[in-house]
């Protein structure tokens, strides 16, 4: 058993190492063409300058202006002659910003290759570590156990001569890697360089600060909310005798309450998956080296929910005085939408560029190729619809409310009646109409009819849902006293029934991958799952069952009159309810995107780059990309999980695969690298080098390396 999988892994060693030293190649080359370019730049501008200071007088920089951008025929009349000159040294300062700009561009983008290449180098080496160390303490066991030397001799007979044992290329090439990142990028700084390479764990070092900024936040919190009980129930009149708005002010204030606890959830979800060693940085292709952690997002939440707090404390005691109260809720979501999109660099200005580019590519789904943060961020938002039902809310009631001291009885075209139900409606459905143009898209790029026709199907439903609640709310007066006999809400409760069931089968088959018909061990899961108990599963299960029909609680409240006082509360409950079923979600939802990823041996962001155009020869080509790896948007799951061993074992796949060395095309003939498999097996070879030139004329330029990282993933038992 032993010696096949050491065979496995020799072959597994050895393809990778091919992969990596081919695609080592490019970077090289690519970096060499920047090079030459930049100093073919240099050189011409000087050689223009020398030439023109030696036939002006000394006075280069004004004799090459003249000479290069005045016309044959210019005009005598200085005033003629500047309103020429300015438009030509403007194009030409904007040529030159733009090929710094994508000179610029272009550098990082090599970098960014260059730290994804080291990446693989170091899991390549990771791997080497781990199996070594595998088969060592599982031998010594052996021996220990059975009071035998068997196992040592095995070792030096198998283990010592292997190819993946003794082999220190990728100990050659993270050296050649830093030389040239530092040579070539950091200024001959190595120290600085290797931190730039240098991938941060998902478990990382907390931050002591921050760790006591959200213990402080927490605290403040503690004395808050019981502040807001007891000031809403002292202060219920104001000193001219006026009742507390608390309904406006619920409508103005739950949305922003909402989002701020969704980041907070987000936080803890980010430390389950990171303590669960879930890669949530890759899944989400973040940059590993500069990222939020879960205690930076449970700051800014803390953080913001102590804001939102004291400015209800603060719209309560402006109603006790009749100080334009309404101010207060209009002042802090101001607040919050400043500082999403302040444009100066603090507060986290990276993350909040990466949200915004992200969240505007949800808005404009149809336009935009969709990648898993993508739908997922779209997902988020279908959580967050009553934000968007309270926004016609929030709209009208400052369009009308113009002294902001109480509610007023005047309202607008768009927010009375028939009109103001309408557009609650096209609110409420913006966030599935997102999702749903995201799998058009999807269907769009990919021609594949499934999962992506039949998920837009999922969130089309949600339209005739949304558009028989608005008929049956509006149709109340007219039916109110035989509510009974209103046609639209047994339209409302089919379609709500339907929908519900739809997306509950999708969650359980598609997103969470459970009910797996091979999986013998988990009953009712998958075959591997990665949280520690079981019973996290069948709660969420339940749970979801449970809030998917939450909805029918509205069907008692339509027809018991004396609850219709409480509706607004009611609903800001399922609010609070759907955000934590969304929470309990995306564990599942990421856990299994990270199976697939392990499946498919992915540990590192697919990166393209491009050719530099050369100034000589004016030609622009493609580099190949990278990868040619699993899509990381895939929202089903295509194929079966592999299994990942603990440190002292063997890291093996559960069903290795003789396609694990997989076939691509290259000058549109189909090349196998089945070849390398069956000769590394056939012919016993040790010498790496003789399997790596065997098949380096044989092996795509279009692979990348991805492996099982034992540094990225908590690893489970076999």
């Amino acid at each position: 058993c032993c010696e096949k999988e050491a065979s496995k892994i020799n072959n597994f060693f050895a393809e990778k190492l091919a992969e990596t030293l081919r695609l080592f190649e490019p970077l090289k080359k690519e970096l060499n063409r920047i090079e030459q370019n930049h100093q073919s730049q240099h050189d011409m501008s000087s050689t223009i300058l020398i030439l023109d200071d030696s036939q002006g007088g000394g006075n280069g920089r004004i004799r090459s202006d003249r000479t290069l951008l005045a016309p044959l025929s210019a005009p005598n009349s200085f005033r003629t002659w500047l309103g020429q000159m300015k438009p030509r040294k403007s194009v030409e300062t904007k040529q030159k910003l733009q090929r710094e700009r994508t000179q610029n561009r272009k550098v990082n983008e090599l970098k960014a290759a260059f730290s994804e290449f080291y990446l693989m180098l170091v899991l390549l080496k990771n791997y080497q570590t781990l199996n070594s160390s595998g088969f060592r303490k599982i031998l010594a066991k052996h021996d220990k156990l059975y009071l035998m030397t068997s196992g040592d001799e095995w070792w030096k007979v198998h283990i010592e001569s292997a190819p993946f044992q003794t082999s220190n290329r990728i100990d050659t090439l993270m050296v050649q890697v830093e030389d040239l990142y530092t040579n070539s990028f950091e200024n001959g700084d190595r120290k600085r360089a290797i931190q730039r390479l240098h991938i941060p764990p998902l478990e990382e070092k907390q931050s002591h600060l921050v760790t006591f900024r959200v213990g402080v936040f927490v605290g403040i919190l503690c004395l808050l909310i019981p502040m807001v009980f007891i000031l809403s129930n002292t202060l219920q009149k104001s000193q001219s005798g006026k009742l507390l708005a608390w309904r406006p002010a619920l409508h103005l204030y739950r949305s922003s309450f909402l989002v701020i606890l969704h980041i907070i959830f987000v936080g803890i979800n980010i430390y389950g998956w990171s303590h669960s060693g879930v890669n949530h940085v890759l899944i989400f292709e973040i940059d590993p080296r500069n990222h939020l952690t879960y205690q930076r997002l449970l700051e800014i939440g803390t953080f913001l929910m102590v804001l939102w707090f004291l400015s209800f404390i603060a719209f309560i005691i402006s109603s006790y005085y009749d100080v334009r109260p309404f101010a207060q809720p209009l002042a802090f979501v101001i607040l919050l939408i400043l500082l999403l999109i302040n444009p100066i660099q603090i507060f986290y200005y990276q993350s909040r560029l990466w949200f915004l580019k992200n969240l505007g590519r949800v808005f404009l789904s149809p336009y935009f190729h969709v990648d898993f943060t993508g739908f997922w961020l779209g997902d988020q938002l279908i959580s967050l619809d009553l934000v968007f039902f309270d926004l016609q809310y929030f709209i009208c009631f400052y369009m009308n409310d113009v002294d902001w001291t109480r509610p007023t009885e005047k309202h607008g075209v768009f927010c009375s009646d028939w009109s103001q139900f309408l557009l609650q409606t096209i609110f409420i459905l913006l966030p599935s109409w997102f999702r749903f143009a995201q799998c058009i898209r999807r269907y769009r790029d990919t021609k594949a009819k499934f999962p992506h026709l039949a998920n837009a199907g999922k969130y089309a439903s949600t339209v005739l849902v949304a558009a028989t609640n608005a008929l049956r709310r509006a149709a109340i007066v007219e039916y109110q006293s035989r509510r009974a006999a209103n046609p639209f809400l047994y339209l409302w409760f089919i379609s709500s029934l339907i929908s519900s069931t739809y997306k509950l089968i999708w969650d359980f088959k598609m997103d969470y991958g459970l009910f797996d018909k091979n999986a013998s061990e988990n009953k009712y899961l998958r075959e591997q799952i990665i949280y520690s108990s079981k019973a996290y599963y069948y709660v969420a299960i339940i749970e979801n069952i449970a809030f998917r029909y939450i909805w029918i609680i509205n069907i008692f409240l339509y027809f018991d009159t004396s609850a219709a006082e409480y509706a607004d509360i009611v609903g800001f409950s399922f609010g609070i309810i759907e955000i934590f079923r969304r929470f309990i979600w995306n564990f599942f939802r990421l856990e299994n995107e990270h199976l697939n990823n392990c499946g498919e041996f992915r540990a590192v962001r697919d990166i393209s780059i491009q050719k530099t155009v050369t100034v000589a020869s004016g030609y622009s080509t493609r580099l190949e990309r990278l990868g040619t790896i699993s899509n990381l948007g895939n929202e089903h799951n295509p194929k079966r999980h592999h299994t990942i061993t603990t440190g002292e074992q063997v890291t093996t796949t559960e069903k290795y695969r003789k396609t694990t060395i997989r076939s691509a095309t290259l000058n549109n003939e189909n090349i196998s690298l089945q070849n390398l498999t069956t000769a590394t097996h056939r012919n016993q070879v040790n010498d790496l080098s003789e399997i790596v030139e065997a098949s380096s004329d044989t092996m795509p330029t279009s692979n990348s390396l991805v492996l099982v990282n034992p540094n990225y993933h908590r690893t489970l038992s076999t």
